[in-house]
């Protein structure tokens, strides 16, 4: 059965997006905010376009509640600034509820939320499903594309699996990660997949080219 994925893809892969609402409606009585998670806008990847669909049935929300994290660090508990203690569907987007935490780095997230000195929530979650179209909008199997084909994919289903407060947005390209080891270094993961992305596609292009050339040999006979 051919599994419909980007290439690259795998499906244990963490994926970082960010949000461009930020927290809202700051309650300084129980600590809380809440936030647009996701609005599924289209993000430029290394293997094409992606859009995160948003609805009730495409996301799973099993893991709420889940981390708020500091810029989608998950080496310390330090990191975890808050929780995400509740999510839902509405108006096309996912929506958030933050409780920050107690502790000194999570009251100082909190202090900088309420003074407007940050703003920027990045979505952590793992792709299950996609489906692949063209630029015409016309399904295909990314199997078969070729390196130059304009490629949109939409994850049908998806998981949350936390949320980050961020100083500034990553490129979208640099926010391809997997869930890291300490000693892993993820640029040089992202690096990697780009490589062997490329790889895959000029090995089938070089196919393809010489099954043209031989059959232009044999028209010339």
């Amino acid at each position: 059965m051919t599994i419909i994925a980007p290439k690259g893809w795998r499906s244990d892969k963490i994926e970082h997006r960010f949000s461009s609402s930020g927290p809202l409606s700051y309650n300084a009585d129980d600590h809380s905010c809440e936030c647009i998670i996701s609005a599924g806008a289209e993000v430029a990847r290394i293997y094409g376009k992606e859009i995160l669909m948003i609805s009730r049935e495409a996301i799973d929300l099993s893991r709420i509640p889940c981390p708020l994290l500091d810029s989608h660090n998950q080496q310390s508990i330090d990191n975890v600034l808050g929780v995400i203690e509740s999510a839902w569907v509405s108006d096309g987007k996912l929506h958030g509820k933050i409780r920050f935490a107690q502790t000194p780095r999570g009251m100082l997230a909190e202090a900088m939320i309420s003074r407007g000195e940050i703003s920027s929530i990045s979505a952590g979650y793992r792709v299950t499903e996609w489906s692949c179209v063209d630029s015409d909008g016309d399904a295909v199997d990314p199997n078969y594309a070729s390196w130059d084909d304009n490629l949109v994919f939409t994850a049908t289903r998806w998981q949350l699996l936390e949320a980050s407060l961020v100083g500034v947005p990553a490129d979208s390209l640099a926010t391809v990660r997997s869930l890291c080891s300490e000693d892993e270094d993820d640029a040089a993961h992202n690096a990697l997949v780009r490589m062997e992305v490329r790889e895959r596609m000029m090995i089938r292009q070089a196919m393809y080219d010489g099954q043209a050339a031989a059959f232009a040999g044999g028209n010339d006979d």
